[in-house]
């Protein structure tokens, strides 16, 4: 079911480092040495714990970074279309529950219990990593059905996971995804013109569980509706939250 929030909020720019930090982490994810990847990481944790109120509704824990830049999307296949279209998101989020717990949940086949918006199909198969995650890069292709109150789309998309060790004895796991086409959706009703993602998550200093980021970059549009950016945005924000309640709430369901 789509997601649109009543009201519009004051959209939060995100710190420089920040905004920084996602779109080298982005870029480099595959290139980057694990210290300049884990460098990257400690600085969007620092610019989320010191900027957005992790214990308010999603509305005080998000950013808007900046689009991806052509540079960003440089050697991976993605639709021939300018980044700056697309609308953004970068939402955080605690969990009660530790990276382990949260880490096996990537080797499941089966994606529709953690998946709120795939919940009849969203297969995924693995083509590197399978057999040493997690203690190295996984490479995965998702064969889904995204359904909304508005349009119901299937696709493949490619998602990437990978551990990085940081400098004070952690492990975050860190993700990447990107469409390679245009998505039309069924009936025509709408299409993903692109859709990119980088994700983190990492068990927080004191023991109390994991903190979970989401950016989001993407351009959907709609054939029949006419929806202002904010209400899109609003919609991502809110889409990408539910992703992590879900995880969370099927997690604490296990004995």
């Amino acid at each position: 079911m789509l997601l649109l929030l009543a009201c519009q909020t004051s959209d939060p720019p995100p710190p420089p480092d920040f905004d920084e930090a996602v779109h080298l982490a982005f870029r480099t994810f595959e290139s980057g040495t694990d210290a300049e990847l884990g460098a990257l990481v400690l600085v969007m944790e620092s610019e989320i714990d010191a900027e957005l109120d992790l214990a308010g509704d999603v509305n005080s824990r998000y950013f808007l970074p900046s689009p991806l830049a052509a540079a960003d999307l440089e050697g991976l296949e993605v639709p021939d279309r300018d980044p700056a279209l697309a609308l953004t998101s970068a939402v955080a989020r605690l969990s009660s529950f530790p990276r382990e717990r949260h880490v096996p949940l990537a080797l499941f086949e089966d994606q529709t219990p953690l998946e709120p918006q795939c919940p009849s199909h969203y297969v995924r198969s693995f083509e590197e990593g399978e057999d040493c995650w997690p203690d190295c890069m996984l490479r995965t292709e998702n064969d889904l059905t995204k359904e909304s109150g508005i349009f119901v789309a299937d696709y493949v998309l490619p998602k990437l996971y990978r551990p990085i060790p940081l400098e004070d004895g952690r492990t975050a796991t860190i993700t990447r995804t990107w469409t390679r086409d245009t998505v039309v959706a069924r009936e025509d009703a709408a299409r993903i013109e692109q859709s990119e993602s980088f994700e983190f998550f990492l068990d927080r200093p004191d023991g109390s569980g994991a903190l979970r980021m989401m950016a989001v970059w993407s351009e959907t549009i709609f054939v029949d509706l006419e929806l202002e950016d904010w209400v899109v945005e609003g919609t991502i924000r809110a889409g990408t939250d539910s992703i992590f309640v879900r995880q969370d709430e099927w997690l604490a369901a296990q004995p």
